[in-house]
């Protein structure tokens, strides 16, 4: 089942990537919900604890909510896409049911994180805003600094909600297993 899943996520990525290229929007290929994605995908294709845990957690915390959040706020979305931030979060949470997420985890999705913004900085143009590595999400642009500050409040939004849903899946964990 694990292997299946991940090699449905792997042609699901497949499909988004060809038709962000043809699109051309290969370099939203960056955005950290697809490269979790492939570090899922990866993870259970090859039964990786340490990618499966930390895609999961990325997808179910980050990649989900913003993903609404795009797509609520007009962004463009395609079946593909909608399939995979649905898909990711169910096969994670299937292939880490009963085990605890170590505290480290959401320290490593953050570090992930931080080095995404870098590669979005140095490969992406500043027009698409990758990672939000160059500014605020466009609907609060006029509401937020660009630079430094926005980027630490980012940090500490996004940490808070890898440690969020760490504990929630934590506390579940607990609460089923007695």
């Amino acid at each position: 089942m694990k292997r299946a899943g991940g090699v449905c996520m792997m042609l699901l990525l497949a499909i988004l990537a060809v038709q962000k290229t043809q699109d051309g929007l290969a370099p939203e290929l960056l955005w950290m919900c697809h490269v979790t994605s492939a570090m899922l995908a990866l993870g259970l294709i090859a039964n990786a604890a340490p990618l499966i845990v930390t895609g999961f957690l990325c997808q179910g915390a980050i990649a989900l909510p913003a993903y609404v959040l795009h797509v609520a706020a007009g962004g463009h979305t395609s079946a593909a896409s909608f399939l995979l931030h649905a898909s990711a979060p169910v096969l994670g949470a299937l292939a880490w049911r009963g085990k605890r997420m170590p505290a480290a985890i959401p320290w490593v999705a953050l570090a992930i994180y931080q080095l995404l913004i870098a590669l979005s900085q140095a490969f992406t143009p500043e027009s698409m805003n990758v990672n939000l590595a160059f500014r605020p999400w466009d609907p609060l642009a006029g509401l937020l600094p660009s630079g430094w500050p926005v980027r630490v409040l980012n940090m500490a939004l996004m940490l808070a909600q890898l440690q969020a849903a760490r504990w929630l899946w934590n506390r579940t964990v607990r609460s089923t297993a007695s």
